[in-house]
């Protein structure tokens, strides 16, 4: 196993999230102990309305957390600001809003919503076809916004589903495609590694479908999306060592001027002479 070389974390959680501990300057210090250069905090973002507030920060603490993360701004390690977001199209303004008032956004789906209005989640429910189809559906529909900056653990559906069938592998290529049409990164998330495994394996991140991400091209990015301090770095050098023997397309993130960019990042394993750039949503909108 090779030291991870990758220093930054822009998938992370506190005790702001709901399910997670650690204050913000906990993570910080964490983060220049292990010499991270980049440190982006993504709480789940929270609703208006307390939709989801059961498993999301209460919407009331948004000034609280915000404040917390730009107060640490400006010091020898960057730090950016964000949030992680379920998205319904019935949100969508107020997703508009939060895009300006932060740094980046990550798109992830955690709920995949039945026709009777019940939820279902990869994480502790056991899919059928049509939860996939689903799950397919509300990320493209997300996609198609323009407001995100990266697409947080792609693969997630299959912690909940069985087989690397027809219908998992088509929906694969459908997702994979969409980012490589965007130009947006998926990401390969340690998280996986320390969940349950239903199924006799690692749930994510999920061997074949990143075998695809290779055959298509799709770029990725690495995160422990830790959710404590003892996680913050915990498994980078696994997931590197991942997407190292998959040959992937590795983005790295900086933020210039409060804007999210992806950069080509150096190593073996990335393929020749990749020099690709992208900043921010506004410029592919």
């Amino acid at each position: 196993m090779s030291p991870f070389t990758e220093k930054y974390n822009i998938h992370t959680h506190s005790f702001y999230c709901g399910h997670g501990s650690g204050t913000i300057s906990d993570y910080f210090r964490e983060g220049l102990r292990q010499g991270l250069e980049t440190l982006g905090f993504s709480e789940h973002c929270p609703f208006p309305d307390g939709f989801l507030s059961r498993s999301r920060m209460d919407y009331g603490m948004r000034t609280s957390y915000e404040s917390d993360v730009r107060s640490l701004k400006g010091g020898a390690m960057t730090v950016a600001l964000g949030y992680e977001c379920d998205y319904f199209p019935k949100y969508k303004a107020y997703f508009e809003d939060l895009r300006g008032s932060v740094d980046y956004l990550i798109t992830g789906t955690h709920f995949i919503i039945r026709p009777d209005g019940s939820r279902v989640s990869p994480f502790s429910d056991r899919l059928t076809q049509d939860d996939l189809l689903r799950y397919r559906d509300q990320l493209l529909a997300a996609l198609d916004t323009g407001l995100f900056d990266c697409i947080a653990h792609p693969d997630l559906y299959m912690a909940g589903y069985s087989d690397w069938d027809e219908t998992a592998q088509g929906i694969a290529r459908e997702i994979i495609s969409a980012a490589v049409s965007r130009d947006l990164p998926l990401e390969v998330n340690a998280n996986g590694l320390l969940k349950p495994r239903p199924f006799g394996r690692v749930p994510y991140p999920y061997g074949p479908f990143f075998d695809l991400v290779h055959e298509l091209g799709a770029p990725v990015f690495l995160s422990t999306d830790a959710h404590k301090v003892a996680n913050l770095v915990r498994n980078r050098d696994v997931i590197e060592d991942f997407a190292r023997s998959r040959r992937l397309r590795l983005l790295r993130p900086s933020f210039p001027d409060g804007q999210l960019c992806w950069t080509a990042s150096e190593g073996t394993w990335r393929g020749e002479g990749e020099t690709l750039t992208a900043c921010g949503v506004a410029e592919r909108q």
